[in-house]
């Protein structure tokens, strides 16, 4: 059973765009639902490349063993070694909760990703609230292509899904904490947007072929920091505080924890009381 592959001009086909491209796919005959993961038309990523797809309710839907679901469809290479797999779902005025499935050709399945591999991401620089599931993945050798298929539980469907409230994400961007201030309940639903990102491996990966079912390592600390490294993190945040930039200098405060760069916490503290 080989699967049909849906061509996209554009950035979708080239490596290294600037930007993701915003794709919509359609189903073919509207009165129907696609019984077979063969069935669904598959949108073709390069590495590197990013698509954001449109969940409407003109998607392609797929009613398939555990799947019953408008799904996102993409073909991913499988002939460049392993890379970083990045699924988010962008949330809006709803939530489309994600459930991820990798196939072969054959349609054997080779990597499950469900509720538990989708974290929810506070919003930060240009990114608002989203569901992000971040894997290192490693391809079969024997294959050329592999067939990714992104869809909801509709168990979900009537549920919610809590994101921060924007007066505590701007309290604790300036240090502090508003625990009256509760999350806000984003209905789920069927309709969304997705966003598949393909990038070359980690530097902290580690790992084997998926054919030995090995998981990839953790990212880890570095054991020893050079002092130009700490220094440009401390003097990076302190910068980005001062420029009222709060978002940058909390994404630099993460990169330093998890690095383990000492005094990261203090600088941007000090920096934030000062404002």
């Amino acid at each position: 059973m080989y699967f049909k592959a849906l061509m996209l001009s554009g950035c979708v086909a080239l490596a290294g765009c600037q930007s993701a491209q915003v794709v919509e796919q359609v189903q073919v005959a509207q009165a129907e639902q696609v019984n077979s993961i063969a069935g669904l038309q598959f949108a073709a990523m390069k590495l590197p490349s990013s698509v954001i797809f449109d969940v409407t309710p003109e998607s392609q839907y797929l009613n398939y063993q555990s799947i019953n679901s408008p799904v996102v469809a993409v073909e991913l290479p499988a002939n460049r070694g392993e890379y970083s797999l990045t699924i988010s779902s962008l949330i809006g005025d709803t939530a489309f909760v994600p459930r991820a499935v990798i196939y072969d050709k054959n349609g054997k399945e080779l990597e499950s990703y469900g509720q538990s591999d989708f974290e929810y991401k506070k919003p930060r620089m240009h990114l608002g609230n989203r569901l992000v599931a971040e894997k290192e993945f490693f391809p079969p050798r024997t294959e050329d292509s592999v067939f990714l298929v992104v869809y909801t539980d509709q168990q979900e469907i009537g549920g919610f899904t809590d994101v921060i409230h924007p007066a505590r994400l701007d309290a604790e961007g300036r240090g502090n904490y508003l625990p009256e201030v509760k999350d806000i309940p984003i209905p789920n639903a069927n309709v969304g947007k997705i966003e598949v990102t393909i990038d070359k491996a980690s530097f902290f990966s580690f790992g084997s072929s998926s054919e030995s079912n090995a998981k990839p390592a953790a990212a880890t600390k570095i054991d020893t920091i050079q002092p130009e490294t700490q220094t440009y993190y401390h003097n990076a945040i302190q910068a980005a505080v001062d420029a009222d930039n709060i978002p940058k200098a909390l994404s630099l405060l993460d990169e330093a924890k998890a690095l383990g760069i000492e005094g990261a916490q203090e600088v941007f503290v000090k920096a934030v009381n000062k404002k």
